[in-house]
């Protein structure tokens, strides 16, 4: 095979690629060191910090040392026999000291590039990678537990797993979107005592958001504890731990009570999911692992790998600074980790994954860390393919939020203020619109507002969440790309009502330097969702969008398309703005969003 066959997605690199590897090879007199391959060319080229310094750089150091020649001299050679191949994306090679600084010629982006995006080819590119499309990539996202409110902390957990499913589709991976419920566990047992001491409104179907109404009831049960005397806490924990048994148990009053209560929440999940247009191809749930957890622990300190200490069982990590991995308490419950170890044997055995990626919160750094090292010790040879996507909180402008103290914004209340906002934008087009259409306009308007809003940032980094700058039509928003999006087909339609085609013919024709801008944000376009993919970064796709379109609204500035000097120029015009048009909506996709066609 081709060593550049999976790299099609930037021809201009591997031509340069194929042509320096064979100049150096005519350099080397045919005695080229092995270890060097026209792979090598491909990695080594570079993009320049200032566009004013060339489309690409190619620094020659490693090259000049494999050969015992001057780097100096040696690029001075390359840029020679670059020169002298006449390679057609070869517009001028620049030398400055022992880099080589390429600047491609614009008519051969243009006439490679907008074929491959009006035809939509060109996102088709990275889908067929012969290793991608064997491995098989389980990302476990969302993991709501059960009785408490779904809150904006969740709704980032959502978004970024929902993108990475995406991007991991798109880059050729097998994937298997999933979800972890936790649906057991002492949260549970304070809530269902809190509702069994609850002297307000009963829970039934006259409440609308019954995981937000059970949510306020554990927040209820901890501010009762905490103001509970010695005695009154030693009656009320063992009130708790009763219901808990019963649970766990799986008979009683409150048993019953959980299986009704735990569907309640499961449902108000699945809203938020339909609302968002999250899918997953299967629920995991904690009750469900209890029992394995149970066994996976006697199995192996049957093996030797777990160990008791003072009562309690785990493995010793000291030898990776990683403390002692309790996996069975004293009192003989497993804990939440060692239902981790259940799950993932169960992903491996059952499911067959190669990779496995957990997104999770930062605070869960340290678990996941230890987790992984007892797969590993295990003996799983996925262990190494397991991956944390650590993510920072969601916090108010006032600080941290949490379910347990009760200052927790819910998603159902982001959602509702998001919508609020959007309608008011809308309300010009009352009479205009019909009603389905200002639903699904707005609706399109607040998914991508909120998804946009928790994706843009590293996801290292904390949020504090705006929803007023989320809804914003300019910026670096949602709405905004959106709004880029709907004038681009709000041009293209205006095109075809008047018979006016979208032509390939004259792309060469695209000189003006908004043009060539607008072409180098599109051909990067592909090369950022591997990144993104390879990076676990969703931003880095955001981010790009939003570059990408201030070069168009640059172009739209500077250049007319409809009333273009010529016909050709025009029809040339409204190729380049349907390329951008797909690509900005092929990127949104990515992100989770679906632009309306027309604000």
């Amino acid at each position: 095979m081709n060593q550049l066959e999976n790299f099609k997605y930037d021809p201009a690199k591997s031509a340069l690629a194929e042509t320096l590897f064979q100049a150096l090879t005519k350099i080397a007199a045919g005695a080229l060191p092995e270890e060097l391959s026209m792979l090598d060319f491909f990695k080594a080229l570079e993009q320049p910090p200032e566009k004013n310094l060339g489309d690409y750089a190619l620094p020659c150091f490693r090259f000049a040392k494999a050969l015992k020649k001057n780097p100096n001299l040696l690029a001075e050679e390359l840029k020679n026999a670059l020169v002298a191949s006449h390679n057609p994306w070869v517009l001028r090679v620049d030398l400055k000291g022992a880099f080589l600084n390429i600047f491609t010629d614009q008519k051969q982006v243009a006439k490679t590039l907008l074929p491959l995006l009006v035809t939509g080819d060109g996102f088709k590119l990275l889908k067929n990678n012969p290793t991608n499309n064997k491995t098989k990539v389980m990302i476990e996202f969302s993991q709501p537990n059960t009785h408490k409110e779904f809150h904006v902390g969740h709704g980032r957990n959502v978004c970024l797993g929902d993108s990475l499913c995406r991007i991991f589709s798109y880059n050729g991976f097998d994937v298997m979107p999933v979800n972890y419920i936790g649906d057991e566990g002492a949260h549970i047992a304070k809530c269902l005592w809190a509702v069994d001491n609850y002297k307000g409104e009963k829970l039934d179907d006259k409440i609308a958001n019954k995981a937000e109404w059970l949510g306020q009831r554990y927040v209820e049960a901890n501010t009762k504890l905490k103001e509970a005397s010695d005695e009154e806490k030693i009656k009320y924990n063992a009130e708790i731990s009763a219901i808990l048994k019963s649970i766990e148990n799986k008979k009683g009053n409150y048993y019953e009570t959980w299986k009704v209560t735990r569907q309640y929440c499961l449902d108000d999940f699945n809203h938020i999911y339909k609302w968002l247009d999250v899918h997953f191809t299967h629920f995991f749930y904690e009750s469900e692992v209890s029992e394995d957890s149970q066994a996976i622990v006697n199995e192996y300190m049957k093996k030797g790998l777990f160990v008791e200490d003072q009562g309690a069982v785990g493995v010793d990590m000291s030898d990776k600074k990683l403390g002692f991995f309790m996996a069975r308490k004293s009192d003989g419950t497993t804990l939440y980790g060692t239902k981790d170890l259940a799950l993932a044997k169960v992903k491996f055995d059952q499911y067959k994954i190669d990779r496995s990626i957990y997104v999770v919160g930062s605070e869960q750094n340290f678990h996941f860390k230890q987790v992984f090292y007892a797969l590993e010790k295990m003996g799983f040879v996925q262990a190494a393919k397991c991956y944390h996507l650590s993510y920072g909180m969601v916090v108010r402008p006032e600080g941290k939020m949490s379910s347990r103290a009760g200052n927790s914004f819910t998603f159902l209340q982001l959602i509702n203020l998001v919508i609020e906002e959007i309608n008011g934008y809308l309300e010009k087009y009352k009479g205009e619109w019909n009603q389905a259409r200002l639903d699904d306009t707005a609706h399109k308007l607040a998914v991508g507002a909120i998804k946009y809003g928790m994706l843009q940032a590293d996801p290292n980094k904390e949020i504090v969440f705006d929803p007023k700058e989320w809804v914003s039509f300019e910026g670096n928003s949602g709405p905004y790309l959106m709004y880029s999006y709907a004038r681009t087909q709000s041009i293209l339609n205006k095109a075809q009502e008047q018979g006016i085609e979208v032509s390939l013919t004259n792309v060469d024709l695209l000189t003006h330097e908004s043009e060539r801008e607008l072409m180098r944000h599109l051909y990067d376009f592909n090369q950022t969702v591997i990144y993104a993919c390879e990076n676990y970064k969703p931003s880095t796709i955001a981010n790009q969008l939003f570059f990408t379109c201030k070069a168009y609204n640059r172009f739209y500035t500077e250049v007319s398309v409809m009333k273009a000097e010529s016909d050709d120029l025009r029809g040339a015009r409204l190729a380049l703005l349907k390329a951008f048009g797909d690509t900005l909506k092929t990127g949104l996709y990515l992100l989770g969003i679906t632009p309306p066609e027309k604000m």
